[in-house]
């Protein structure tokens, strides 16, 4: 499984421009359980509530919203160095299902987009 995860800004013409690239959600969850004796290892999903009772449900809030608060602190400050407001912003692969329905932030959700992207470079060289 990927470890990080990249926020990347591609002008009108497809061009790479700008990139960020922070924790994923499986390494900030693993750091918690490996660096810390008594903390167990976790599933990643999204407990009800921030408000948390117990050890998983705490450490499930604190990964999850962290990340969602996080990735939505990154998009606003990308788009504020940037000078626009009108980006569309995408969200791939399998555990950005965790945050796509959590932050209006994200306009779309693709788990295939990568997939998509190397079948053009394919077929751009073939």
């Amino acid at each position: 499984p990927r470890q990080w995860n990249a926020l990347k800004f591609l002008n009108e013409k497809g061009e790479f421009l700008y990139n960020v690239i922070m924790p994923g959600l499986e390494i900030s969850a693993q750091a918690l359980w490996s660096q810390a004796a008594k903390l167990p290892e976790i599933e990643i999903v999204k407990p009800p509530s921030i408000l948390s009772k117990n050890t998983e449900s705490s450490m499930r809030a604190g990964v999850v919203y962290g990340y969602i608060g996080g990735t939505e602190y990154i998009i606003n400050k990308m788009k504020e160095e940037i000078g626009r407001d009108d980006i569309k912003v995408y969200a791939t692969g399998g555990l950005g299902r965790v945050i796509y329905n959590e932050t209006p932030m994200i306009d779309v959700y693709d788990p295939d987009l990568a997939y998509k992207g190397m079948k053009i470079i394919y077929d751009k060289n073939k």
